[in-house]
């Protein structure tokens, strides 16, 4: 992972997933992508709670790898685990 260096704050991964849902709970990673610059911009970087910083194809690795998000075949989706609490 290329080191990420930020000097706001990181957007949480709960609200990437929020906006999975917003989107209906299912979309494609490129519709997905397109949500998260228009809302958090281009040049966001993505954080969780333990201070790791991601950019947008690592975020959705990492939340898929914790059953966060559902990312396949070039499509997304709410995975089985309920997010976090939120911040």
């Amino acid at each position: 992972m290329e080191a990420l260096l930020t000097d706001r704050e990181p957007v949480y991964g709960h609200e990437l997933i929020s906006l999975v849902v917003e989107m209906g709970g299912t979309s494609t990673v490129e519709a997905l992508r397109e949500a998260a610059t228009g809302r958090f911009g281009a040049e966001a970087v993505y954080g969780n709670c333990a201070g790791n910083l991601f950019s947008f194809e690592e975020v959705l690795a990492f939340l898929a790898s914790k059953g966060k998000l559902d990312v396949r075949n070039g499509a997304v989706s709410a995975g089985a685990m309920p997010a976090c609490g939120g911040h």
